[in-house]
């Protein structure tokens, strides 16, 4: 990872934990509208960088995990995918 990118990534992920070589964050909205709304579109990130997260998704909130299956922990990959949702915010 480019430091420029691990900058950048460490300023933007602070919410993101690293527990058990995955990254997981929790995301809360005030309705069901919203939950679903950002459920579409982590779904079309997930497509367009083919990097599929594991979602539980609640009334009020999303939890995404996502590791890398090739590497087996989380990489480069899950960092920029990360960076890409938390961009949804």
């Amino acid at each position: 990872m480019t430091k420029q990118l691990l900058k950048k990534s460490k300023m933007q992920h602070d919410e993101w934990e690293e527990i058990n070589n995955r990254l997981i964050r929790t995301f809360f909205f005030k309705n069901y509208d919203g939950v679903m709304e950002f459920v579409f579109k982590v779904m079309e990130i997930a497509k367009k960088q083919n990097h599929h997260p594991n979602m539980i998704v609640n009334y009020d909130n999303v939890k995404l995990s996502i590791w890398d299956e090739e590497k087996r922990k989380v990489s480069e990959k899950c960092h920029k995918y990360a960076l890409a949702v938390d961009k949804l915010i």
